[in-house]
């Protein structure tokens, strides 16, 4: 079983919930589709959790590469702003030259499928509407690609032969069976800040020798991080969101 994570943005006390999860299966793969850090008061407990998972694969995300290059915030928002600053005063030695060290997707898992952290044609990129989603196809050449960066746990799947593109909602803890002669774009949502209204946290597993994926969404202490956020003083925006998921 591999297990797939996106947008953790330095949210210690979500992800040591999906840790607890992960000690009771038998994990093949860890794979996580960038912003391990942003938003969030943790990123260096985030990095050292991370960095001690095996087997591991990695891409970086858009927060990623803001906190470890400068100028590259200019897009974000005020919170996200002020974030990025905050986390580059934290991070140790070790944790910069690791989010350095990350690679831009699209990333071949083994011969499974890819990843990505926004659309595989673009990193940044944005995959919010059904026509943004067929030009990403083109951007990877296997079945199966994740992403993240939208924070959404959805995806598309597209039947070539008929010629049509789906929008795929998951119900959670249900597994999702991957269809033969399709190719699919799927996001398994965000860890630390989920935006769909639900403040549930969300990561997916997926089955490779049998073709399914299933969607998991866990309460988690979110008193805790919003505790943590204002106690580092960050924007109160941040701690706010994360009661509503969005």
């Amino acid at each position: 079983m591999d297990l797939i994570l996106s947008d953790i943005h330095s949210n210690i006390q979500a992800l040591r919930t999906v840790m607890r999860y992960v000690r009771r299966r038998s994990i093949h793969r860890f794979v996580v589709l960038g912003d391990l850090v942003g938003y969030g008061a943790n990123p260096n407990e985030i990095l050292g959790l991370i960095r001690q998972l095996e087997p591991l694969w990695v891409v970086r995300g858009n927060h990623d590469r803001a906190c470890v290059t400068p100028g590259n915030d200019l897009g974000f928002s005020l919170p996200a702003r002020t974030a990025v600053s905050w986390t580059k005063t934290q991070l140790s030695a070790e944790n910069v030259q690791f989010l350095e060290g990350l690679p831009v997707g699209p990333l071949d898992v083994g011969e499974d499928y890819q990843i990505a952290h926004g659309s595989p044609l673009d990193e940044d990129a944005y995959l919010l509407h059904p026509r943004e989603a067929l030009h990403a196809f083109d951007g990877f050449p296997g079945r199966l690609c994740f992403f993240g960066h939208t924070h959404l746990a959805e995806g598309y799947e597209l039947d070539e032969r008929a010629q049509r593109l789906t929008h795929l909602g998951f119900v959670p803890d249900t597994w999702f069976q991957l269809r033969e002669g399709c190719r699919y774009l799927i996001n398994p949502g965000s860890v630390g800040q989920p935006r769909d209204r639900d403040p549930r946290l969300s990561f997916m597993t997926f089955d490779p020798g049998n073709r399914r994926l299933k969607l998991h969404r866990m309460p988690y202490d979110i008193p805790g991080a919003a505790r943590a956020i204002q106690a580092a003083g960050l924007h109160p925006n941040l701690a706010e969101r994360l009661q509503h998921g969005m």
